[in-house]
């Protein structure tokens, strides 16, 4: 089949590329276009995805006037603090704070705010950009955007001290560098190794990603760069990952990057685990719950309460011993009772793409939900400052201090854009089974270029309810990926229904 046949779609965009090549000759050479010239027709290429960037822009200007202070989460407090003293966290790893750390010389909360912005419009631009470069048109590329930069919920995590932005940011870009070329070069394999362990070491939710990203790269196998990229790519995430946890292990005394994997995975596994048949060995008894399943509380429960199981283990829940027994009691759980672990998980998943504004507080998960969704809007009132023992490091960072004002008439304005401009769970999940529509179409090539941005989503989607918990917040750096995989889904089928419709044209011979 020959792709670069006259009148077929890659035939048209190499044909324009190669045009807009000739005419970005040096200007001292004959038949160059002039600057002016140049700007107009790249205005008139991008003019609408240039629109949605201003609209984007002033949404998260007026955000920053409305509220001028950055919003606070109560893991806020804890990056802060280890930006300031700079070692490696206990319960997270410290790749968020390393930021706040090089931002320090500004003494502004609010600078921090604004580069989480900037890296909102930045993950939008790198969707549109990828899409282009895949031969999408201008308007599909700028709708498959639209809900990357114009999403509330995006804005709303954009503009709390969080690390979920700046996770985002490094995926999207790893994303767009290894799908920039059909065969990426070895320099762009060690570019998305050092993004990966970024991302990592922000949240420990990209190190499986590496697998991803090297099941893309061998799918496509292209001979010896391959293996050289396939091999660089690991090494250069191995360093920094590694470096970190003996980092760790010099402060900790283990070889890790965190030291809260275990507490998390025991209070997943809570809200099911029967100890008559899971049957631990005496040292993990002390961590079976006497509460019927039926009556258990949420999985945080029985992470963050005094009275909790695990708090009573020598050294509390993020101890070496409370990791070790926790990790080793949630392994036997998940052995014993693999059906009720998988339903666990996928009814955490599905929570994904319920609609939690609507959610009535009789159904205790999505009620749970919808409350935590609350929780990252924009508030009417200024919200509560933090407990006074958070003052010194807040203060330490910022002379303002940890100031939440609330401005009108701007806020209000956010107020109301945050009630209507949300990818919520159904459009969500639409999102994604167009996606998964592109990969079964093409699925003699193994699902195509989608396949790389799909799975990078669904890693990301699938994660938390596995090992912790589910929260909204973590549904954020799924959106880019899952469109850019949703606009090549539909480029795809479109190809088939032409290809479709071109078979039936043919007379039959």
């Amino acid at each position: 089949m020959n792709l670069l046949r006259p009148g077929s779609p890659l035939a048209a965009v190499v044909a324009e590329r190669t045009e807009d090549h000739r005419r970005e000759l040096p200007a001292d050479q004959p038949g160059a276009e002039p600057l002016p010239g140049r700007v107009a027709r790249f205005s008139r290429r991008h003019g609408l995805f240039g629109a949605l960037l201003l609209a984007a822009a002033a949404v998260r200007v007026i955000a920053m006037l409305g509220f001028p202070g950055a919003r606070l989460y109560p893991d806020s407090t804890s990056y802060v603090a280890f930006a300031l003293r700079m070692e490696p966290g206990l319960i997270r790893p410290t790749g968020y704070s390393a930021m706040l750390w090089l931002l320090r010389p500004v003494h502004s909360l609010a600078a921090v705010i604004a580069v989480q912005h900037a890296m909102g419009l930045g993950i939008g631009i790198a969707a549109y950009a990828l899409l282009r470069r895949l031969g999408l048109p201008g308007w599909g590329a700028t709708l498959a955007a639209a809900p990357v930069l114009l999403s509330a919920y995006a804005i709303q995590i954009e503009h709390f001290l969080l690390s979920d932005t700046l996770f985002a940011f490094l995926l999207m870009t790893a994303v767009a560098a290894m799908m920039w070329w059909p065969d990426p070069p070895v320099w762009v394999c060690a570019l998305a190794g050092l993004l990966l362990a970024a991302a990592a070491l922000v949240r420990t939710q990209g190190i499986p990603l590496l697998v991803v990203f090297l099941g893309y790269l061998i799918i496509r196998f292209a001979g010896w760069r391959t293996l050289a990229g396939a091999l660089v790519m690991c090494a250069v995430f191995a360093l920094p990952v590694a470096g970190y946890a003996a980092w760790f292990d010099s402060v900790h005394g283990t070889f890790q990057v965190t030291g809260s994997d275990g507490a998390y995975l025991y209070s997943r596994v809570t809200t099911f685990a029967d100890c008559a048949k899971i049957k631990p060995p005496p040292a993990e008894r002390r961590l079976c719950l006497k509460v019927p399943v039926s009556e258990r509380s949420l999985p945080t429960f029985y992470l963050w309460s005094a009275t909790a199981p695990l708090n009573t283990v020598p050294g509390g829940q993020f101890g070496k011993l409370a990791g070790s027994l926790g990790t080793n009691f949630a392994l036997r759980a998940i052995r014993a009772q693999p059906l009720d672990y998988l339903r666990t998980v996928g009814y955490y998943f599905w929570e994904s793409f319920l609609l939690h504004s609507g959610s009535h507080p009789s159904v205790t998960l999505p009620w749970q939900a919808a409350n935590t969704q609350m929780d990252y809007e924009f508030p009417a009132a200024s919200p509560l400052p933090p407990p006074s023992y958070a003052d010194p490091y807040f203060y330490a960072y910022d002379r303002a201090g940890p100031n939440q004002p609330v401005v009108q008439p701007y806020a209000g304005w956010v107020l109301s854009y945050q009630r209507y401009v949300v990818v919520a769970g159904p459009l969500l999940g639409v999102i994604m089974l167009v996606g998964l529509g592109g990969l079964i179409v093409a699925w003699r090539r193994i699902g195509g270029p989608a396949l790389l941005p799909w799975l990078t989503a669904l890693v990301l989607m699938v994660i938390p309810p596995a090992v912790s918990d589910f929260d909204p917040r973590y549904l954020v750096g799924a959106i880019a990926p899952l469109c850019v995989a949703a606009a090549i889904g539909v480029q795809q089928i479109a190809g088939l229904a032409e290809r479709f419709r071109a078979g039936r044209r043919q007379p039959a011979l």
